[in-house]
């Protein structure tokens, strides 16, 4: 039995680690020249360690623990960030004070429970300010303009497109719980699954095509054919609904594809040339935000990082240009920060040919049914990846959560015990 994995991101790798613990001949293909996929940790500053950047996804957050049991099993470490993901001050715009968008989230979060899931952020947020003179309520108006804000960005949507359970979830709490990173980088995770794997995972070999039947799985790669029992695709979205398969999926896969959001976003990290205590701000009006934060040494890092997310947050950065618009909105934002801007470093994930966006999202128009339907499998073929994993899509937990499901199920197709864990 012989299994080829599309993909070396988080849920390829998590995937072949399990198929390999089971003794199967697993094969992870990546077209990259690296291993992370959307995970990618870096010096900002060459051969300066305190300056090691997540250029894709960032935070470790309560509840990873599918996560945290790869980091006992890699042995990795955790690093305290000291501020919080889940807590920003907003600046621009109408002042707002923390504690103030903390109330009005409570009070949407509360609305988006009682709602159906096809009813959108923007639409919720409009009936809370609305009952403000229905009911005699108030809900600050600057303290919804910075929780839609927030919730954009996190998404890496628009508030109209997306659905109201956006307003839940792991990600979407405003309370000032901890938040970690990986010591050393996220991508740890997945180099030292790579490096458990050895020669399973094969660099620089994108796959442009599946054919398959009852018997078999061809995969054509740039080097020629590959043959399978089964292929487990584990790519962004955006490639797995545009790869060329024959014969063609079924009409409900590329249905639920295409109902399920596909953000985008962007980071900008900046070089400080003098310390700075950690910190999280929240442009309302920009569109992102920016944090100062502390690595493994306890010290906070010497880098301004920042994140943008949807399209039109995008726009008005002009991140397609380059990075100066950018830079010059921080300047003002944060001018408490001495910025080295000579060195800093913009990445965007729209234009990556092996990504095409950032990550997923439910939109208002999505099914409930969709993630069960983008997992299940067709035939031969298997699908994971952080779109397919329900409540955890685009998080790190997700992909992992994603790849251990896939891998559970690939064993039980062929008749092998289901493992328990990792």
């Amino acid at each position: 039995m012989r299994i080829i994995i599309i993909g070396a991101g988080f849920a390829g790798l998590s995937a072949g680690m399990a198929l390999a613990d089971a003794g199967v001949d697993v094969v992870v293909l990546e077209a990259r020249d690296r291993v992370g996929g959307r995970v990618w940790s870096q010096e900002l500053v060459p051969g300066d360690p305190r300056t090691v950047i997540e250029r894709g996804a960032e935070f470790v957050l309560e509840g990873y623990d599918h996560l945290n049991s790869w980091i006992t099993r890699l042995d990795l470490g955790l690093a305290n960030t000291t501020m919080s993901y889940y807590v920003r001050e907003p600046r621009g715009g109408v002042p707002v004070t923390v504690a103030g968008v903390a109330a009005a989230a409570a009070i949407l979060a509360a609305a988006a429970a009682a709602a159906p899931s096809s009813t959108s952020v923007a639409t919720i947020a409009d009936e809370v300010l609305a009952s403000n003179s229905a009911t005699g309520a108030h809900v600050d108006p600057a303290a919804v303009a910075a929780i839609l804000t927030r919730i954009s960005i996190s998404w890496a949507s628009e508030v109209s497109d997306l659905s109201c359970r956006a307003l839940q979830g792991p990600a979407s709490a405003f309370e000032p719980n901890p938040t970690y990173r990986v010591a050393g980088g996220n991508q740890g995770i997945a180099l030292a699954m790579a490096t458990r794997l050895g020669a399973r995972v094969r660099l620089g070999c994108p796959v442009r095509g599946i054919a398959h039947d009852d018997d078999s799985v061809s995969v054509m790669t740039d080097g020629g054919v590959e043959f399978a029992d089964v292929v487990v695709v584990t790519i962004p979205l955006a490639l797995t609904s545009a790869l060329p398969v024959d014969p063609p999926l079924p009409a409900w896969k590329h249905e639920a594809w295409a109902r399920t959001g596909r953000g985008q976003a962007a980071k900008l990290h900046v070089p400080l040339a003098e310390q700075a205590p950690a910190s999280a701000v929240l442009s309302v009006p920009d569109g992102y935000w920016t944090w100062a934060a502390t690595d493994a040494s306890g010290l906070v890092q010497p880098v301004a990082h920042c994140f943008a997310g949807s399209a039109p947050a995008l726009e008005r950065l002009e991140v397609e240009r380059d990075g100066s618009t950018w830079l010059g909105r921080l300047r003002v934002l944060r001018p408490e920060l001495c910025l080295d801007e000579e060195r800093a470093l913009l990445t965007t994930w729209a234009d990556d040919p092996w990504a095409r966006m950032a990550y997923s999202a439910e939109r208002w128009s999505s099914d409930s049914d969709d993630p069960r339907l983008m997992a299940e499998p067709v035939g031969r073929i298997h699908f994971a990846g952080e779109h397919t994993a329900g409540d955890w899509a685009g998080l790190m937990e997700g992909a992992l959560r994603s790849g251990d499901r896939v891998a559970q199920e690939v064993l039980q197709a062929m008749g092998r015990p289901e493992r328990q864990g990792q």
